[in-house]
């Protein structure tokens, strides 16, 4: 089933899945973001069991003083909302809590690039550096081309070609056909924008 999918020297991972129409391709390549997630889920533990030590230890009649909050809450109570200090310390509060939001809900960039197959219900994931791979050997297949070279940039590939020919215009289309041909055939679930550069002789 995977015949003719990309390079072989990577075997795309399977997916099944339903509505792919709907970006569920997206959505099951998507990163699970586990860094930022374990890190919030650390902080949150530490603040809810340094609560429950002076909770826990107030309550017994030998209270730990771990955190100074009287402290802390005298300085709450006597500072006015508009002083800089408070204002600083809201500031980078929304802040935190503005970057996790963004973490969670802007998609990042996956490892997989998902490919549509003959089954609806199915995609095949490829590696980003396989599919570049996949596009800088058809584009070394070439008449003309001496070199290539290809990046995955997001959902951008950008695919450097080296020549002996004067004529690099004609080249320069003859390459952009097979590289959006290659594309065709793989058939990435997202559109990916071609960028192609034709360097001749110097």
């Amino acid at each position: 089933m995977t015949e003719g999918r990309g390079p072989s020297e990577k075997v795309p991972r399977f997916v099944p899945m339903r509505g792919f129409g709907g970006g569920g391709a997206s959505r099951a390549f998507r990163p699970s973001r586990g860094l930022p997630a374990a890190v919030a889920a650390l902080a949150l533990l530490a603040i809810g069991g340094l609560t429950a030590v002076h909770v826990v230890s107030a309550l017994v009649g030998l209270p730990v003083r771990l955190v100074p909050y009287d402290q802390w809450a005298r300085w709450a109570s006597t500072t006015p909302w508009d002083d800089g200090r408070a204002l600083a310390v809201a500031s980078a509060l929304a802040l935190i809590g503005l970057v996790l939001i963004l973490i969670a809900v802007v998609p990042g960039r996956g490892r997989m690039i998902p490919l549509r197959t003959g089954d609806p219900d199915l995609v095949v994931g490829l590696p980003r550096r396989a599919l570049a791979r996949a596009l800088s050997a058809r584009a070394n297949q070439v008449d003309g081309v001496r070199s290539a070279g290809a990046r995955m940039r997001g959902w951008h590939a950008d695919v450097s070609v080296r020549t002996d020919l004067r004529d690099t215009t004609a080249l320069g289309e003859r390459v952009r056909a097979a590289v959006e041909g290659e594309l065709a055939r793989l058939a990435p679930a997202h559109r990916v924008s071609l960028n192609l550069r034709v360097h001749g002789p110097s």
